[in-house]
């Protein structure tokens, strides 16, 4: 049994060592996101794990014995799960290892922005102490929170914001109205959410259909005090029409803890990263020292449940089982 490891960022992968090597098998860590050389490493894996690399159809077909892929964390945008299925490979994720720490900290981003502490930092630092060189603030109680997507993560968050007095609305086609009005939340349509958010936190995987839903078209239909908080993947926002629309006035602000240019510096990214109305943490919104050790523990027991013949509870496509 050979189980390889694709690239990951973590401090060591002692538990997966451990775990691979006490049912007999051996684990390779490749630490790589080169196509040809990921090809090469998987090539006779029985189950891989990955975090940034992209599992491609060409990897995929390179696979001879592959049984399983398990991403390293919620979203699953990094593996061709058709291609995987096509092959009979199961793709699982780890989708509650951050709950807690995701909605936290999507919540200090807002926080952050509705405070303008951005602009209150750099007064305190440049010794200036006078509320007239503080942009407008205005009070958290009775604003809209919107949330497009609304999993796990989503609800806690509206629970948390809903505690501090805001009125939730949700956009979320797999969401039931029955659950929206268990949550105190409003179901309402993507523009609604638009027109009438004050902040909205971006909980949605990424997709065809959700790439770039946040765009030229959609910022010119928020509130001009309205600000993004997306803690969820930066494809879902076109960085480019978002500087625009900070440039026009047609939003307030941002707070931004994933970007579509994360793997690579960017005019477009270091535009965000010094822009004085965007707040921008380096996708750490996952991370705690408990979330670390149960995402590494919870993808490595998924990968060894599949090589003993058990549904990993993770699993993404389900048809992978049905066809078996």
């Amino acid at each position: 049994m050979k189980v390889v490891i694709t690239d990951h960022r973590f401090p060591d992968v002692q538990q997966e060592q451990r775990a691979v090597e006490q049912a007999g098998g051996t684990l390779v860590v490749a630490q790589t996101t080169d196509e040809q050389q990921l090809a090469q490493a998987c090539s006779d894996a029985d189950a891989v794990l990955n975090v940034r690399a992209q599992v491609t159809r060409r990897v995929i077909a390179a696979m001879q014995r592959c049984r399983i892929i398990v991403r390293y964390g919620i979203g699953v945008d990094t593996v061709d799960i058709p291609a995987a299925t096509e092959r009979g490979i199961m793709v699982a994720n780890v989708p509650d290892y951050c709950v807690d720490e995701v909605s936290d900290h999507a919540l200090t981003l807002l926080l952050t922005l509705s405070r303008q502490m951005n602009a209150a930092i750099s007064l305190a630092r440049e010794d200036i102490w006078t509320m007239s060189k503080m942009p407008p603030l205005h009070r958290l109680r009775g604003q809209t929170c919107g949330l497009l997507g609304c999993g796990k993560i989503g609800s806690l968050l509206a629970g948390k914001v809903s505690a501090l007095g805001m009125h939730v609305i949700v956009c979320d086609p797999f969401l039931s109205e029955d659950r929206a009005r268990d949550m105190g939340a409003e179901l309402v349509s993507f523009d609604a959410l638009l027109e009438r958010s004050d902040f909205i936190s971006l909980h949605a995987p990424l997709n065809e259909k959700t790439r770039h839903i946040l765009g030229k078209q959609a910022f010119p239909k928020m509130k001009k005090n309205a600000s993004i908080i997306n803690t969820a993947r930066g494809g879902l926002i076109d960085e480019a029409a978002l500087i625009d629309a900070l440039r026009a006035g047609d939003i307030a602000g941002a707070g931004l803890d994933v970007l579509e240019s994360e793997t690579q510096v960017t005019p477009v990214r270091k535009a965000l990263v010094t822009h004085p109305k965007v707040i921008v943490t380096p996708h750490t919104a996952w991370l705690s020292t408990e979330a670390r050790v149960t995402l590494q523990a919870k993808a490595i027991e998924q990968a060894l449940a599949c090589l003993k013949g058990e549904v990993p509870y993770g699993l993404i496509n389900h048809e992978v089982v049905k066809s078996r």
